[in-house]
């Protein structure tokens, strides 16, 4: 069972129960032990946790205007925010120079084409140096990725002098942010510790970072230890979150060695990293929708005047729907969407057939007319409908159902257009908790 997943279901004895007593709190604390031991989650701080929670739960006074499972559901947040890391990382826009460190196998390297894409999405140009002169391959796959990105490189292919690839590159690159691949090893050794410190001094980053997978769990943190003794760490990226049972592990244990979580890779493509916001990894945990990250990641992806648009008027129609769909596409995953919106452990082909009918309502809209698009009413007719069916190549009855989930989302949207004091109230439904302030 995933974190999330384990946590969430230890919290609906909760949200379900008739009764908050201390019964039920310890029940929920049994079962957070259980979620938090699978997913590698060190033994001692798991109980020191729930021994907080329960204390906290029955012991504390209630914040005014929350229920008592409200007050528990908090403390829980509170305190898993805690252990996973309570500041969060805000990312320096401006110029800058960021080394990356980190032993063989924890995606240093395309982190680093991650972080070249993250800040050149925000109107930096980034170049890279390759500095890791002992993995195979190195040179070559900082290169590609750096193309991939469109971020300037620079290396030397067969130099071995870190020192000298480091000065030459910082004379060639002019670029507001400049990114340091330095050396790997497969496991960390007095030479590496050596070779780190020399790449430190020539370099002189404002930014330190450790790359360290997941996978590690636990000893993600004794790796941040022990690279922050050799060089001063300001963050570290934990990459592979999408795959592993022992990201909750990995979180935690980097958080109680005091090195701070800057950024966490969630996939092998270059948009699949962001910063640690704690408040938002923790509130996906416990099940509370990241309303903010979502309304960014709409903003990005799709075009603002359609966006605002339908938000002012909350009027939808076939032209407008179809640009949200596609924004929807570049947002991610089907189910990384419905996480977003609160909407969690969705099977498997419940989230494929959601995708299908996103490809279903492209091709539909594509095969309207202009005065359809803009018209929805026209769609209503059975002829118009048997039209768009064949020139989309989609069933009939696929078409009719596609107008009816189309009406739906439009009287929701007219709804939701009128209610301006939404978001408010849900702030305060649960106060501090983000997106919802």
């Amino acid at each position: 069972m995933d974190l999330g997943k384990g946590i969430r279901s230890a919290l609906s004895r909760i949200t379900g129960a008739k009764l908050v007593d201390e019964k039920a709190v310890d029940e929920l604390c049994k079962d957070l032990q259980r979620a938090l031991i699978t997913n590698d989650v060190n033994v001692r701080l798991v109980f020191d946790l729930t021994k907080r929670i329960k204390e906290r739960a029955l012991q504390e006074k209630q914040l005014p205007g929350l229920s008592l499972r409200e007050h528990v559901v908090r403390v829980v947040y509170d305190e898993l925010e805690r252990v996973m890391g309570a500041k969060c990382f805000e990312p320096r826009l401006g110029k800058q120079r960021v080394m990356f460190c980190g032993l063989f196998g924890q995606g240093k390297t395309t982190s680093i084409g991650k972080i070249a894409k993250y800040y050149q999405d925000r109107g930096l140009s980034a170049g890279v140096i390759a500095g890791d002169v002992h993995r195979p391959a190195a040179f070559e796959q900082l290169q590609q990725l750096a193309e991939k990105v469109g971020a300037k490189f620079y290396g030397e292919r067969g130099n071995k002098d870190v020192n000298e690839i480091i000065v030459n590159g910082l004379k060639e690159l002019k670029a507001d942010v400049v990114l340091l691949d330095s050396a790997g090893r497969s496991a960390f050794d007095g030479e590496l510790v050596k070779e780190l410190k020399e790449a430190h001094r020539a370099f002189k980053p404002d930014e330190t970072f450790l790359v360290v997978s997941a996978d590690l769990g636990q000893v993600a943190g004794k790796q941040a230890q022990a690279f922050g003794e050799a060089v001063p760490l300001t963050g570290v990226i934990i990459t592979r979150m999408d795959g592993s049972g022992k990201g909750g592990g990995a979180l935690s244990s980097v958080a109680v060695s005091g090195a701070r979580i800057a950024f966490i890779g969630s996939g092998e493509k270059m948009e699949d990293l962001e910063a640690f916001d704690p408040e938002a990894f923790v509130g996906s945990l416990v099940g509370y929708a990241d309303l903010k990250s979502l309304i960014d990641k709409a903003r990005d992806a799709s075009d603002e005047e359609e966006l605002q648009k339908v938000t002012e008027s909350g009027k939808l129609d076939y032209s407008s729907f179809l640009a949200q769909m596609r924004a929807m596409k570049k947002m991610g995953p089907m189910k990384q969407i419905l996480q977003m919106i609160g909407v969690y452990d969705v099977p498997e082909e419940v989230v494929g057939q959601s995708e299908e009918k996103l490809k279903q309502f492209d091709a539909a809209v594509l095969s309207m007319t202009p005065e359809e698009r803009s018209d929805p009413q026209l769609m209503k007719q059975l002829s118009r409908q048997q039209r768009v069916a064949k020139g989309a190549g989609l069933k009939l009855e696929e078409v009719k159902e596609l107008v009816k989930n189309f009406e739906r989302t439009s009287k929701m949207m007219k709804k939701f257009g009128k209610d301006r004091g939404l978001m408010k109230r849900l702030g305060k439904k649960f106060p501090g908790l983000t997106g919802l302030k």
